[in-house]
């Protein structure tokens, strides 16, 4: 109930306006954002020789987790001071990290300990006292075939320390979403971005590497020639991928649909909430972390039938280094020129204020100070709370996506601020059945009513929604 009070002080993002453009053919434009992407970007150009050197230097510094692992979970926080985090606890993260884990297909977790530390940064990340314990818990606890230090990125020399401690393998949040990342990259684009992501993180472990002199490989000129190689050609299609957002932005535009991003939390229920909001039988959410790594594109239907686009957007997720995220701003930001932007978050959870605060953090830089931004509370299902309404500020939705509740009330709100803006006008035309004109307004318009001339038994009067400059081309093309 204290967690659940305190998202009034969180929750407080503006109401603004709302306008773009409009339009019509949604199939086709959703088509052409979603398949055309993939003809676009082909992989890039390797020697057998690169192919080999890259995959040996992923497997050394990103570890390797084919055939799963069994997993002992070790979540260091820091007691007091600048650098304790504020809203949320210890336990909270032990519980996200042991998620994380649990997101790859044949791991799981054997062990878990919470650590308290006064700096994340010494060469010995643990107390020789601590690191003793440690070991003594490792060995009784099943088995472990790794170890995931839960924090966003260790130094090579902390990963050695205990590396050689542990006689196991070592992953921090990093090199663990990395592999998630992999898992999930279904399309080109993804793993594109992906492939990129993973670039940062091996040449910062090789760098400290050589300058700790551990006697392992050497940062040698071919090693380091290799990875810029391959960063560069990343860069040259991550630059392509840019340009081809750029167009499609511009594509949208044209076609003058009213867009919403729905932005979130990993696993806030994004997609539900778009499936729901949508009634798409295709959509098919899944209850992990990480489920949509791919900006995708869907068309629904607001209450009095205006056509609008639905953008589905990569979740967030504390406590991981920008590198990581970096490549996938490109389609983020995109997805934040929409209209509206919907921010989802799971009112379920008992961590649920320190993503609110993560993903509004996140999100600041990134749109515009006057973008309208609508927060959903999601997974009301799920809270037994009473007083639940009572707690969560008034410009918030309650609903569960899964079971429909409140969507209603959010398509309402999402209603009232699209067609409320200047570039949505509502007309009544008069044209002869079965013309020209008719087809084009049921193409390229909402129409809300058709309903034959009460004087002329062969016109129809339709309603419609439509944005302005459509309006003046439906007048163009019939030289009305």
């Amino acid at each position: 109930m204290q967690c659940l009070k305190r998202l009034v002080h969180v929750l407080h993002k503006s109401q603004c306006i709302v306008s773009r453009k409009r339009k019509f053919d949604v199939v086709s434009a959703i088509r052409w954002h979603q398949n055309e992407s993939d003809d676009i970007f082909e992989e890039y150009e390797e020697s057998d020789e690169e192919k080999h050197t890259y995959t040996q230097l992923s497997q050394e510094y990103l570890g390797n987790p084919i055939f799963g692992r069994r997993v002992f979970v070790i979540q260091p926080y820091i007691k007091w001071g600048s650098k304790k985090k504020r809203y949320t606890t210890p336990n909270l993260q032990l519980a996200e990290a042991v998620t994380l884990v649990k997101t790859l297909p044949n791991w799981t977790v054997v062990g878990e300990r919470l650590v308290p530390l006064m700096s994340l940064e010494k060469k010995q990340l643990v107390g020789s006292g601590t690191l003793v314990s440690l070991k003594t818990e490792i060995a009784n606890s099943g088995n472990p075939t790794a170890i995931f230090v839960s924090t966003n990125l260790l130094k090579f020399i902390q990963i050695s320390e205990l590396q050689n401690a542990f006689q196991l393998p070592v992953f921090d949040r990093y090199s663990l979403v990395i592999h998630i990342f992999r898992e999930h990259a279904k399309t080109p684009e993804a793993k594109l971005q992906v492939a990129l992501a993973e670039i940062p993180y091996i040449k910062k472990k090789m760098t400290e590497l050589s300058d700790y002199r551990l006697g392992r490989i050497n940062f040698n000129e071919k090693l380091k020639n290799i990875l810029q190689s391959r960063e560069k050609k990343l860069r040259t299609a991550l630059k392509k991928l840019k340009e081809h957002r750029h167009m499609i932005k511009k594509q949208r535009q044209s076609y003058g649909f009213p867009s919403i991003a729905v932005v979130g939390y990993t696993n806030a229920g994004k997609t539900s909430l778009i499936k729901a909001l949508t009634g798409d039988a295709s959509l098919q959410p899944e209850d992990k972390l990480f489920a949509t790594l791919d900006t995708t594109v869907h068309q629904g239907l607001l209450l009095n039938k205006l056509k609008v686009l639905y953008v589905d957007t990569i979740g967030f997720i504390q406590d991981v280094p920008e590198t990581l995220i970096e490549p996938f701003l490109v389609t983020l930001e995109d997805a934040l020129t929409a209209d509206i932007i919907i921010h989802v978050f799971d009112i379920s959870h008992p961590d649920a204020e320190a993503q609110i605060q993560h993903v509004q953090k996140t999100i600041t830089s990134l749109v515009d100070e006057n973008k309208m931004i609508i927060n959903v509370a999601n997974k009301c299902d799920m809270i037994e709370d009473d007083d639940l309404k009572e707690t969560i500020p008034n410009d918030t939705f309650v609903v569960s996506a899964s079971k429909s509740t409140g969507i209603d009330l959010l398509r309402m709100k999402l209603e009232k601020e699209i067609t409320n803006s200047g570039n949505i006008v509502k007309k009544r035309i008069r044209v002869k059945a079965g013309s020209a004109e008719a087809s084009w307004l049921y193409k390229e318009t909402t129409v809300l009513k058709a309903e034959p001339d009460p004087k002329d038994a062969q016109k129809l009067i339709i309603d419609v929604f439509m944005t302005t400059p459509v309006f003046y081309k439906f007048k163009r093309v019939f030289n009305i």
